[in-house]
């Protein structure tokens, strides 16, 4: 039963490289569960006993199920859809000495090494403009695009006894050689379906290309990339989609930007969490008085990945 499990969360997290990919698999999972999607900008009808999900800026979701009758409080469980990653900045090619790298930063509480010699590629959103409108799309380059190389042993001796990566000198990806200059944003409008013309601005990151696996004498364990917080992301979901209540309206959140402290407009320290549950509220035909009596009587669980025991430093 726990393999079945991993290897489904092991599929979402390869189908999630970017906190919007993340966000637009979660909706598709809850909308083919009759799930109803509502908008911030628009009036919400809400109705006993049906499902409902709002999302702010492709990143961040809030989906909760009401009771078939007055429920007495929220019970809320949170997590977060983006992970520890470089981010891809405006205009990254970057033409040194015959190769045309990317020029990103660091994005979240990340640990460098393990981005070195693997194979990456880039994922996330990109603003267009069509007509007079301006509008999103996802972008996923879905082969191995680049690759960050580490100095072989004889160039840094002391690569073993510890050092000190610098973003800037050792961590920009290499995308090609001298001929690929001018190629990355043609492939992302590509991607996108768009003309590169069209493209006015990207929220791109690397990912890595190293698909997640069960492993061990048991395939006890599992490893993956994006486990924080996908991991519970995920978990989350799915007891969200299978708990039942008759007395608490059922919140599942998963909010964006936790790895650069919270405090965006999609944040879990932005308004995002506390309008929907006014929303719900007002939505159900309840009195401020009401919805202060729900939230004395709720419960809310942050579900976030840490880590716990490391089998080489028990002590």
């Amino acid at each position: 039963m726990y393999r079945e499990s991993a290897r489904e969360l092991l599929s979402f997290i390869d189908r999630s490289p970017s906190c919007y990919h993340v966000v637009s698999n979660i909706k598709e999972i809850l909308a083919a569960d009759g799930f109803e999607e509502l908008h911030e900008g628009r009036p919400w009808k809400l109705e006993a006993g049906r499902n409902y999900f709002v999302s702010r800026n492709g990143s961040s979701l809030i989906a909760f199920k009401l009771p078939d009758r007055a429920f007495t409080g929220f019970q809320i469980i949170s997590s977060h859809s983006d992970s520890p990653s470089f981010k891809v900045k405006e205009n990254p090619e970057m033409v040194t000495e015959k190769y045309v790298k990317l020029n990103v930063e660091k994005y979240g509480g990340m640990i460098c090494s393990p981005w070195f010699d693997r194979p990456l590629s880039v994922a996330g959103r990109v603003l267009v403009k069509e007509k007079e409108r301006i509008c999103t799309r996802l972008v996923n380059i879905d082969r191995d695009l680049v690759m960050i190389p580490n100095l072989a042993v004889h160039m840094n001796r002391d690569v073993n006894e510890g050092f000190k990566y610098n973003v800037q000198d050792d961590m920009l990806p290499i995308l090609g050689d001298e001929t690929a200059k001018g190629s990355f944003y043609r492939m992302i409008a590509e991607n996108a379906g768009v003309t590169e013309e069209s493209v006015l601005s990207t929220d791109l990151f690397l990912y890595n290309r190293v698909k997640g696996s069960c492993w061990g004498a048991n395939e006890e364990y599992i490893s993956s990339g994006r486990l924080d917080d996908l991991q519970c992301a995920f978990a989350s979901l799915q007891g969200f989609r299978k708990g039942k209540s008759a007395k608490s309206t059922a919140v599942y959140c998963v909010l964006d930007n936790e790895e650069v402290g919270s405090a965006t407009k999609q944040g879990a320290a932005s308004t995002f969490l506390t309008d929907t549950l006014r929303r719900i509220n007002r939505g159900t035909l309840r009195d401020e008085e009401a919805f202060l009596m729900a939230l004395s009587s709720s419960f809310m669980i942050s579900a976030d990945n840490a880590h716990g025991v490391h089998p080489n430093y028990t002590k």
